[in-house]
């Protein structure tokens, strides 16, 4: 009895079950680690019941396999296999096993989820798991449902391994539609790949799940189809329905989109962050998906997501301090903390960024800096700043407005960039319907119509401009004030390095007064931490109706009064509410006094001694308003000009018109070649003509460059159909200070950009593209105006021969060299004469024409007897303008032709080659004295063999016979004139070379800061003209002047009269 603790006897009652203690010894124990057998034997030894395990479970009973408390149905039906006993529901010492009826109940459930494996704990419930859907309309008492392994682990459900979720209060009974969450032990499944089954408490298998994917904390769910292997989840749901992938954004749907690294600045330590995009439909569920930073040096830091959703089409922005950040975005900022298991912090020199989702894919990789470019999701170079010196960057994807690619390199973000605090306007900015618009072209129109349109204002006017310095339109804007309307207006705070003080005393002085009055003054600052440079937008919108925008600032230069000298700008006013609120929603975005780069103005900004100008009373007349059904765009730099100019070039069919104040074609701001110029160029390779007219006032190099690359590559060299002028000024127009376009006559550019990379990439600027053939009109012909313009001093090609002249005699305006000779147009002698298109023009002949007057001498031979003239005491003094225009230029009453002969006394100089006189000799290809020279160009015909002669095919004897008088009428005047022909050609040389030597000469002082800054130009329009350097004109003997005073006082030697036959010491002194 001592090993039957529940009984007093050891006699056993029919039907009677007795609990047997088998307290372990040395020699008598039950194996639970490998099989065994155990054998139940009567007084004689014999075994009267044997039962035999291969498998145990810690606390847990076995059974016979055919039993129903182990799982069998009725007559063992969907037993175990074997004679084996196995793991019962549960243990029932003392009792006899239970016995139950057919199951009947409902089999609706299905396995929904699984847990296989997680070892730190970062999913609750910790234990493994599987999770039960009960799909049907019955409830389920889950009582005796087991689960088994291909390893031949089973565990039947009880209470003690349901997850309790404090829903349902009868723990093992599962109500349709609900869900429960079943614990294993960590050994049952695992997480390398397995099978587990479900049987209801018949043994009879109702699903199943099979999995060969590696899982880690990652909770599993069936495949897209049954038969699949089962997948990760987007994120563990115990109890909950599972993600739909279908229904969630994917992995090819999260992108980077934008990254500032460096955050490590007087704002704050870590305000560095990284903005991921939902490009896709569906909602982004990032729950399990993680964050991975590897260093340069290959040090790996990885956070995983455990709350964090993105909407479609939408973004956030991830940071390890939203306060400080907060100041500048005001996008949806995630702090890393509450949205992750851990904090990425961003390295300044330099890393490799990952997100990956649960199962290991990788959705996107960005390597910047000095990270690790070998990484996977990307190949080539890594992503560097622009340019130096330049804090809080921010590096954008694309445009930065959902416009991108993802070519897994650097060139996905090459487009754009911006600083912490600057705008990003992403909306479609475009407008159309019934409108009215007045084109305004200054300047003869813009002052007087913009003084009406302030005066019209109701409610409010909001005015961004770079400076205001116009008296009319200052008093406008300050009678609007006083007269109740809300009044705001922006101004760039200036530069006193940059700005004159007469620019700086007006700015601050008439923003003090507007300030006095009562208006909202702001300015819109630059130091080395704002967002942008400058603001030099030109904007106004008043009442939330209607919008005047433009090229020209706020002062005189731009907008004249009426009749008045000015530059040429472009503006306009549009009368459209949609267009009007759409300018003033990103107008405010400046307005904001929480922004770093905007600041509040007052009284206090009033310049010492300052005192109001007064303003002009004037006569003038308002420009034509246009009504109809038009279209446009909104385009604001830095946020989307550079694609809305590329886009606008891109529209072309089969014209461009430009009219700038300035063209860099360089991309000292961005990164590889400049986009708009490489829209340009693809437009013309695709038969566009383009035409540009620049601004000549602040010439430079950069200027240069632009009408060259244009005229002497594209077009000269390359056959494009493409031509560059600088706009000549006249009585009326001061400069080119516009920044338009036309396009196919259809659509027009009225903006305040500059197509700089400064411009395009560091200043707030505003445009407006029209799309009305009857609203280009005006501007379309102001551009010809512009374009058919000349002065007496505009050299568009620099060839030394002014646009006027080249127009005159069809020469060419925009190229500087012939292409068929390779040579500068000014050197060139077009009707071969002896003279040079530059000699022509400086001595007022026809370069078409070897004879310009027709009295057959031709032009060389005049201009070289009229410089004898000079050197002969006896006869009076002829110009070379009178010789080459006038048949008598000395007015002795005798042409000079029927006086001295068609040659002047026997000078021989080159017949010309073209038909454009009437004494052409043709040509000859004849070398008679075989001295290199042929004959139609040898002076001398005859030179002997061996004989050193020039280029002219001379020797020195031959020349001296050359300089011997003809006749008695001009004594000396053969050998005058051969010394005047050898002089000219000397002084033609050195004429030349000083020429060609200014062309390429920077003249650095009147750049006017046009390369990095074009908009500072427009602070000095009315400046007083910048000094060159000082330049003399040379002494054509190569010798300065004191060297010049010496030689005379030396006298000349005989070594030098040798070098110059037939020439006198006078002479070659």
């Amino acid at each position: 009895e001592h090993n039957m603790p529940f009984k007093s006897t050891p006699d056993i009652a029919p039907d009677e079950s007795v609990l047997v203690v088998l307290n372990g010894t040395s020699s008598f124990y039950l194996k639970h680690t490998t099989s065994d057998v155990i054998s139940l034997a009567n007084g004689n030894g014999v075994d009267i019941h044997s039962v035999s395990w291969t498998k145990t479970v810690e606390g847990e009973s076995l059974i016979d396999p055919t039993s129903m408390h182990a799982g069998a149905g009725i007559l063992g039906l969907n037993a175990s296999t074997g004679t084996d006993w196995v793991q019962s529901a549960w243990p029932t010492p003392g009792q006899l096993n239970p016995q139950w009826p057919e199951y009947i109940g409902s089999e609706d459930l299905e396995i929904t989820e699984i847990l296989p494996y997680c070892n730190d704990g970062s999913v609750s419930p910790a234990d493994d798991w599987v999770e039960l859907h009960n799909t049907g309309n019955d409830p389920i008492n889950l009582s005796r449902w087991r689960f088994d392994t291909i390893g031949e682990d089973r565990v039947f459900i009880r209470e003690d391994n349901i997850w309790v979720d404090g829903i349902n209060p009868e723990i093992n009974i599962l109500l349709p539609q609900e869900r429960a969450v079943i614990l294993l032990d960590n050994w049952i499944i695992t997480g390398l790949g397995d099978t587990i089954s479900l049987s209801n408490p018949d043994g009879k298998m109702i699903d199943s799940a099979t999995w060969s994917v590696i899982t880690d904390c990652q909770t599993l769910m069936h495949g897209e189809n049954a038969s699949d292997d089962w997948v990760h989840t987007l994120w563990p749901t115990p109890g909950q329905p599972e993600p739909d992938p279908s229904q969630m954004a994917s992995v090819e749907d999260l992108k980077f989109t934008r990254l500032m690294s460096d955050g490590s600045a007087e704002f704050a330590v870590s305000n560095e962050f990284i903005e991921i995009s939902n490009i896709g439909d569906e909602t982004a569920i990032l729950n399990g998906w993680s964050l991975r930073h590897t260093s340069s040096s290959y040090s790996v830091f990885e956070a995983g997501f455990i709350s964090l959703s993105i909407p479609a089409n939408s973004a956030i922005i991830l940071t390890s301090d939203t306060d400080s950040l907060s100041d500048f975005e005001s996008g949806t900022l995630i702090d890393m903390s509450t949205a992750m298991n851990g904090s990425v912090y961003l390295s300044d020199s330099g890393a490799a960024l990952q997100l990956i989702n649960p199962s290991g894919v990788i959705a996107d990789t960005i390597v910047y800096g000095n990270g690790p470019v070998d990484v996977e999701g990307w190949s080539g170079i890594s992503l560097v700043e622009p340019f130096t010196g330049i804090s809080h960057l921010i590096y954008h994807r694309g445009d930065g407005c959902g416009q991108m690619q993802d070519t897994d390199t650097v060139t996905d973000w090459h487009q754009r960039w911006g600083r912490l605090g600057g705008s990003t306007f992403c909306s479609a900015a475009n407008f159309s319907g019934q409108m009215d618009v007045t084109p305004l072209i200054a300047p003869q129109d813009g002052l007087v119509d913009l003084v009406q349109w302030i005066s019209l204002a109701q409610t409010s006017l909001h005015v961004h401009v770079y400076q205001l310095q116009q008296m009319n339109l200052f008093n406008a804007i300050l009678d609007a004030q006083n007269a109740g309307v809300d009044v705001t207006v922006v101004l760039d705070a200036g530069d006193e390095y940059f700005w004159t003080g007469y620019d700086m005393d007006m700015q601050y002085g008439l923003a003090a007064e507007l300030s006095d009055a009562g208006a909202n003054v702001l300015w819109f600052s630059a130091s080395n931490n704002d967002p942008y440079l400058f603001i030099h937008s030109k904007v106004a919108v008043r009442d939330g109706q209607s919008v005047w925008m433009g090229s020209g600032n706020w002062k005189p230069s731009s907008m004249p009064l009426p009749d008045t000298w000015g530059n040429r700008d472009w503006g306009v006013i549009v009368d459209h509410a949609g267009f009007a609120n759409e300018v003033l929603s990103q107008m405010q975005h400046d307005e904001d006094v929480s922004l770093q780069h905007i600041r509040q103005a007052s009284v206090s900004d009033m310049p010492s001694g300052w005192q109001l100008p007064s303003d002009s009373t004037y006569l003038g007349t308002m420009a034509a308003k246009i009504s109809g059904n038009f279209s446009g765009q909104l385009i604001t730099c830095p946020d989307n000009c550079i694609s809305g100019l590329v886009s606008m070039i891109d529209s072309s069919q089969s014209e461009i018109l430009l009219s700038l104040q300035y063209l860099d074609l360089d991309w000292s701001y961005g990164w590889g070649e400049n986009p708009v110029t490489s829209a340009l160029r693809s437009a013309a390779e695709r038969g566009v003509s383009i035409r540009l007219i620049l601004n000549g006032a602040y010439l430079d190099e950069d200027i240069q460059n632009a009408i060259d690359t244009f005229n002497e590559q594209w077009n000269g060299s390359d056959g494009l159909d493409v031509s560059a002028v600088i706009m000549s000024n006249d009585g009326t127009i001061s400069k080119l200070h516009n920044k338009g376009a036309i396009i196919d006559q259809q659509s027009v550019l009225i903006s305040s950009i500059n197509w700089g990379s400064s411009a395009l990439t560091r200043n707030r600027e505003m445009g407006v593209l029209i799309h009305s053939q009857e609203v280009a009109q005006p501007y379309l012909e102001a551009w010809h105006q512009d374009w058919n313009r000349v002065d007496n001093d505009t050299d568009s090609d620099l060839d030394g021969l002014p646009d006027y002249w080249e127009v005159e005699y069809s020469l060419n305006r925009t190229q500087r060299y012939i292409s068929s000779e390779n040579q500068n147009e000014g050197l060139v002698d077009s009707d071969g004469d002896g003279l040079d298109n530059s000699v022509e023009f400086l001595h007022g002949s026809n370069p078409m024409a070897a004879d310009t007057d027709g009295d057959c001498i031709v032009d060389a031979i005049e201009v070289a007897w009229a410089q004898a003239t000079a050197m002969n005491s006896s006869i009076d003094d002829v110009s070379p303008h009178d010789a080459l225009n006038l048949a008598d230029a000395d007015g002795d009453g005798v042409n000079e032709s029927e006086a001295m002969g068609c040659d002047l006394g026997g000078i021989v100089v080159d017949e010309p080659t073209n038909n454009q006189t009437n004494n052409q000799t043709g040509t000859n290809d004849t070398d008679a004295d075989n001295d290199g020279i042929l004959d139609d160009d040898d002076l001398c015909p005859d030179t002997p063999t061996g004989v050193s002669r020039d280029l002219t095919g001379c020797s020195a004897e031959q020349r001296a016979l050359l300089a011997t008088p003809s006749d008695q009428e001009g004594e000396n005047l053969g050998a005058d004139l051969m010394m005047i022909l050898m002089i000219s050609a000397a002084l033609l040389l050195v004429g030349a070379f000083l020429i060609l030597n200014r062309i390429n000469k920077n003249a650095e002082e009147e750049k006017d800061l046009v390369t990095l800054t074009a908009i500072n130009t427009d602070a000095n329009d009315f400046a007083e003209p910048i000094q060159t350097s000082d330049w003399e004109m040379p002494v054509l003997d190569g010798s300065s002047s004191q060297e010049q005073k010496s030689e005379e006082a030396a006298g000349v030697s005989q070594a030098d009269l040798l070098r110059f036959p037939g020439w006198d010491e006078a002479m070659i002194q």
